[in-house]
C-alpha cells in the first residue's frame, strides 16, 4: 500500500494525542532519566525497523529548546525549539507524517530541510503527552523521500504510548521514592521520643499503604522494618523482621529476570546497604499460587544527620505488562508474520553480527539465497491459502536443515535467505546448499491429502574483507539466479 505524501492523524486508539498547541512544563527530572536510557534506545531502534527509516529520536521540548533523550542514526543534540521540525509538526496537530518535507511550504525553509543543518525529506512524528500536556515527541526521519502506510503509523503511535509509559513510570518512581525516603528519615529523627515515634509510625503505615507501588525497608542489619500493602499483596505475606538477609530470597521467592533464584547479596535492599543508591534494577517476584511479576526497583540507603547508616528503603513498580508489550512490538517489527522467521530488518542485523564475528575469527560467513521453484503454480492453481501453507512447511524444512546458530529468514514472497557463520570455504558452502536442496526434494503439503512438487534454487556467496550485508545479499542473489537459469536452459 502506498501512503499519501502528507498524513496527519488527530487521534489513535493506541496512543493519546494532544492536539492543541503544546506548552510543556519544565520537567528537568525527565531529562535526567538514565534508568530509561536502554529502553528508549530500544524504542528508537524498533521505530526505525517498523518504518524503514534510518533515523529515529525521542525528544523533550520546553519553551526554548529541544532535548534528545535517545537517538538512532545521528548524535544526541540540544537545539533551539524555534528550529525544531517537531515544534512545527506539533503545531499542525496529532500524529504527523510527510513523505517529502521539501515539498511542504510549512517545512521547506527549515534549516533541517534546506541544508543548513541537514536535508531531511521523509518524516513522521508522534506527540508524547503526560497528564494531557505534550512534553516531547517520537519521530523518524530519512534524507530520502519515504512514504509510510497507515499500519506503520499505527505501530509508531504504539511506540509513542510505550515512551509515555516509560517517562510516566520514571516520574512516578522518583516521586514515590522521595516520599518513602522522607517518611523513613522522619521516623528515624523521632526515634528519641516514644509518643512522637508511635505517631510517626502510624502515619508512615497509612502513607505507605496508600501508595500504588510496593515499598519495603530494612534496618542497618538488613532486617525488614517496613512492608506496605502492595508489598504484602505481591509477596503473599507480611514482612518478617526475624529473617536474616540470607533468608530473604527463598522466603519471598525472589528471582532474576531469567527466573533463576536471586543470590542473597543481589537482593535490592541488601545491595542498597552496600551501594547507597539503585535505579531501575529488575527482579522477579514469583510466590507460589500468585502471579509472577517483573518489578523495577529504585531506592536509597537512609542515614542520620551524622552520616550513620540507619537502613534502606526500596520502591518496586510492576513492569510486567510493559515489558510484554515491548517484546511483542519487537517481535512484530523483526519477524515475518506468516512463518515466524526473521524478516529483512532482523536478517541485516544478523548479517552485521556475523560479519563482525568473521572478521575476528578469520572464518568466512556463507549467505545462501533461496527461491522456490514452481511456487507460482501453487498460488495460481490452488489459491493463496495453499501457497501460505506451502511457505510455512518450506520454512520448517529449511530451519531443520541448517546447523544450530544458523539463521533462516524470509525476505518476501517465496524468497528465503540463510546466514551460516564459520563455513570452511566453497566446498563446505556447496554441501550446505545441497542439504538445503535435499530438504525440499519431497513434495510440500498444503492440506491433509494435497501435495505439491515445489523445488528450490540455491545460490551462495562467501564473505571477504570489506563485505557488507548488501554486497553479500546481492552476490548470493545473482548466484541463485544463475542456478535457476541453468535449470531452465541446460547446456
Amino acid at each position: 500500500m502506498t501512503a499519501p505524501t502528507d498524513r496527519v492523524r488527530t487521534s489513535s486508539p493506541r496512543a493519546s494525542v494532544c492536539t492543541p498547541e503544546p506548552a510543556p512544563p519544565v520537567l528537568p527530572d525527565l531529562r535526567s532519566a538514565p534508568a530509561t536510557d536502554a529502553e528508549l534506545e530500544a524504542v528508537v531502534r524498533v521505530a526505525a525497523a517498523v518504518t524503514g527509516m534510518p533515523m529515529a529520536t525521542v525528544n523533550l521540548l520546553d519553551d526554548t529548546a529541544q532535548f534528545q533523550l535517545a537517538t538512532l542514526g545521528f548524535p544526541q543534540l540540544v537545539t533551539p525549539r524555534a528550529e525544531s521540525l517537531c515544534d512545527r509538526a506539533l503545531r499542525v496537530g496529532g500524529v504527523f507524517a510527510s513523505s517529502d518535507l521539501r515539498a511542504d511550504p510549512r517545512f521547506a525553509a527549515s534549516p533541517w530541510v534546506d541544508g543548513r543543518r541537514d536535508r531531511v525529506r521523509g518524516y513522521a512524528m508522534v506527540p508524547l503527552p503526560l497528564d494531557g500536556v505534550v512534553v516531547g515527541t517520537l519521530c523518524v526521519q530519512s534524507r530520502e523521500v519515504h512514504a509510510l502506510d497507515q499500519d506503520q503509523l499505527d505501530r509508531l503511535a504504539d511506540l509513542g504510548a510505550v515512551v509515555c509509559a516509560l517517562l510516566q513510570r520514571h516520574r512516578d518512581s522518583q516521586a514515590t521514592a522521595e516520599l518513602a525516603r522522607a517518611s523513613e528519615a522522619a521516623r528515624a529523627e523521632l526515634a528519641a521520643a516514644h509518643a512522637e515515634l508511635s505517631a510517626a509510625r502510624a502515619f508512615d503505615t497509612a502513607l505507605l499503604d496508600s501508595l500504588p507501588v510496593a515499598v519495603a525497608a530494612v534496618d542497618a542489619e538488613g532486617r525488614i522494618t517496613a512492608f506496605n500493602r502492595v508489598s504484602r499483596l505481591w509477596h503473599g505475606s507480611d514482612g518478617d523482621p526475624t529473617l536474616t538477609p540470607q533468608d530473604l530470597p527463598q522466603r519471598y521467592d525472589l528471582r532474576t529476570v531469567d527466573g533463576d533464584p536471586l543470590p542473597p547479596d543481589q537482593v535490592p535492599l541488601i545491595r542498597l546497604l552496600r551501594e547507597g543508591r539503585l535505579e531501575d534494577v529488575p527482579i522477579t517476584i514469583a510466590p507460589d499460587g500468585l502471579p509472577s511479576r517483573l518489578v523495577s526497583c529504585n531506592g536509597d540507603a537512609v542515614r542520620d544527620p551524622a552520616g550513620r547508616l540507619l537502613g534502606a528503603v526500596v520502591t518496586m513498580v510492576d513492569v510486567t505488562a510493559q515489558r510484554e508489550l515491548e517484546a511483542q512490538l519487537r517481535t512484530a517489527a523483526l519477524h515475518d508474520p506468516l512463518t515466524g522467521l526473521p524478516n529483512r530488518s532482523l536478517l541485516v542485523d544478523r548479517l552485521q553480527l556475523g560479519l563482525a564475528g568473521a572478521a575476528r575469527s578469520g572464518s568466512p560467513l556463507a549467505v545462501l539465497y533461496c527461491d522456490l521453484d514452481g511456487f507460482k503454480a501453487v498460488n495460481d492453481g490452488w489459491g493463496h491459502s495453499a501457497g501460505d501453507a506451502v511457505l510455512v512447511e518450506a520454512a520448517g524444512r529449511l530451519s531443520a536443515a541448517v546447523r544450530p546458530g544458523d539463521t533462516v529468514a524470509r525476505i518476501g514472497g517465496d524468497e528465503f535467505v540463510l546466514v551460516c557463520p564459520d563455513v570452511d570455504g566453497p566446498v563446505a558452502a556447496e554441501v550446505l546448499a545441497a542439504r538445503v536442496t535435499d530438504a525440499l526434494s519431497e513434495p510440500l503439503r498444503s492440506g491433509p491429502a494435497t501435495m505439491h512438487a515445489v523445488g528450490i534454487s540455491v545460490g551462495f556467496a562467501l564473505s571477504a574483507p570489506g563485505a557488507t550485508p548488501e554486497t553479500l545479499l546481492t552476490a548470493a542473489d545473482e548466484a541463485m539466479y544463475r542456478v535457476k537459469q541453468g535449470r531452465r536452459h541446460p547446456r
